[in-house]
């Protein structure tokens, strides 16, 4: 995309916060409350997020029976042997009391009759520890409270339709970002950028995430330089509405956890012959299983038997609602369900504080990966992550100086392109078949050469063409993290998690570290490439020196 930001028009602010899912709102409300001007851009309306989405709860220790140690405990087993302990023991340390602010401010979260809150449990959680409001609407009254915070905040300037081209870095330092506001470049000058745009679902066919999921704050992150980490864990969540014509809309955790079976198509019970915790094991245990099961019957779906669970429609009731407008009665009928794309464990590498390798710049909530969810994500740990994350990522920003950007610093970008075609609907139809296909709930090298040979070919595809619109902008940044993806699945030579092998189907000791990739390394790979040529599949797998590694 052409642009000169000394003839842009300009906004400035002491933050850009870009994204209003739970983590982006967290941040703005602290940093408005601590006196600084902020920016809040959105790719499409504040409610527009997975936050919004969300059903099951915050997992949060708040039980007499329980504590933040056998939080962590849990976390660390569904981990996989990747969650962080120093950031897992944070996160269920200070989650409670991040909780607990948002309920003093007016979320509406369930109750008992002696005004405890009351707790639900799922799946890998040794403990009733779920915070919920409305049933199973926990996601959309977190993003209600919080909106409702943020509108109170004169300092929070809300900037709807924002679709961001770029991040602006000189000399290893974020000053803002371009953007089309509304179809016209702007440029979004601040010293502080948070990014919370959220996960990646929407890169493949079938997913639970809103449009706006498609990675794009991890692309342009990447593409200023920003490390990545762990992109090869993706979650799929065992339990999204299979019908014909219907949306992928999830069938939360919870269910499962009040007692849902999962059955298959001769409706046997099958999850006891598979795991000891049945139908509360791990969610990639579970995903794997229901995909083998339909596999087994030729099936696109299996079933959730709910209808052992009393009262059933009043616990869940936008899932009842969702589901008897497609026909199902959950109190008597078995929902027909399928794995999805839902979550991203991987994405821009953050410290405690949220501070990415560029300064200045943040990462934080399903955009970020901070060493929390590991391999595979504990149930409801996402909306915790983001209050931790969105807050303590303010309280940084607040407490370093701000600096100025020195004077006559601007970024200019000309390329002589063609003007732009009409084809990214099929483009990026083509990609997400792709990512089903070759790097979804199984994998295998042979099929990620083949996704990789693809994407390259995506890639030429629109070369020369012009960036001018944000669907060019939407297909350029999938492109990217698709890539991303397949590189660190192709790389990490074991099953971990949400990362399953079909050629090395077992954990191996010797992988139990993060993976860390960057320009740098992909920009070494090049270089090997060009020495060692193409190999069969037309794709050169050869990734050069080794991808950076954390112990």
């Amino acid at each position: 995309m052409n642009f000169d930001t000394r003839e842009l028009p300009a906004y400035t602010a002491d933050a850009l916060v870009i994204g209003s899912g739970v983590a982006g709102l967290q941040a703005a409300w602290y940093l408005a409350r601590a006196g600084k001007h902020v920016l809040l851009a959105v790719r499409d309306t504040l409610l527009d997020s997975n936050t919004n989405n969300a059903q099951g709860g915050i997992a949060a220790s708040f039980g007499a029976d329980d504590n933040p140690e056998l939080h962590l405990a849990d976390t660390l087993v569904a981990g996989a042997g990747l969650s962080d302990r120093d950031i897992s023991a944070l996160v269920t340390e200070e989650g409670p009391r991040d909780v607990q602010v948002l309920w003093d401010n007016g979320a509406a979260f369930d109750t008992n009759a002696d005004g405890t809150l009351a707790l639900g449990r799922e799946g890998c959680h040794s403990r009733n520890r779920i915070v919920h409001a409305n049933g199973d609407a926990t996601g959309a009254e977190v993003a209600r409270s919080l909106n409702a915070l943020v509108a109170q905040e004169k300092l929070v300037e809300p900037m709807e339709h924002c679709y961001f081209v770029d991040l602006l870095v000189q000399d290893g330092r974020c000053y803002g970002a371009v953007a089309l506001y509304n179809g016209k470049k702007i440029v979004l000058r601040a010293p502080a950028v948070v990014l919370a745009t959220g996960g990646t679902g929407r890169l493949y066919s079938k997913t639970t995430n809103p449009e706006g999921a498609t990675g794009s704050g991890m692309a342009m992150a990447w593409r200023a330089g920003a490390e990545v980490m762990d992109m090869e864990f993706v979650q799929f969540h065992p339990t999204a509405l299979s019908l014909k014509g219907c949306p992928n809309f999830l069938i939360s955790e919870a269910v499962r956890g009040a007692g849902g079976i999962l059955r298959n198509l001769k409706g046997e019970r099958f999850m006891p012959g598979y795991h000891p915790m049945k139908e509360l094991a791990p969610r990639d245990v579970v995903a794997r299983c229901i995909f083998k099961e339909m596999q087994a019957a030729d099936s696109p779906f299996i079933y959730l038997d709910a209808t052992g669970i009393e009262d059933v429609a009043q616990k869940f009731p936008m899932i009842a609602a969702t589901c008897r407008e497609y026909g199902v009665d959950i109190s008597k009928q078995p929902i027909p369900i399928a794995p999805a794309a839902h979550y991203m464990m991987g994405g821009v590498h953050t410290d405690e504080h949220g501070c990415t390798n560029i300064k200045g710049l943040y990462a934080c909530g399903e955009t970020a990966a901070t060493g929390l969810q590991g391999a595979n994500r504990l149930a409801s740990n996402s909306l915790l992550e983001g209050l931790v994350f969105g807050r303590r990522a303010a309280q940084h920003i607040v407490s370093e100086p701000a600096p100025a950007a020195p004077a006559g610093l601007y970024w200019q970008e000309n390329s002589l392109l063609e003007e732009p075609q009409d084809d990214s609907d099929a483009l990026i139809t083509e990609s997400q078949e792709l990512m089903t296909r070759y790097l979804g709930i199984r994998r295998d090298a042979a099929g990620i050469k083949k996704a990789l040979a693809a994407l390259d070919l995506l890639k030429r595809k629109r070369a020369g063409r012009a960036a001018l619109t944000a669907e060019e902008l939407d297909l350029r940044s999938r492109i990217t993290v698709d890539e991303l993806i397949a590189r660190a699945a192709l790389r990490r030579e074991e099953s971990r998690g949400g990362h399953f092998r079909t050629d090395f189907p077992e954990s191996r000791a010797e992988w139990e570290h993060h993976v860390l990739d960057s320009l740098e390394t992909a920009a070494a790979s090049e270089e090997r490439k060009q020495e060692m040529g193409a190999d069969k599949d037309g794709y050169d797998v050869w990734t050069g020196r080794p991808i950076s590694v954390m112990a």
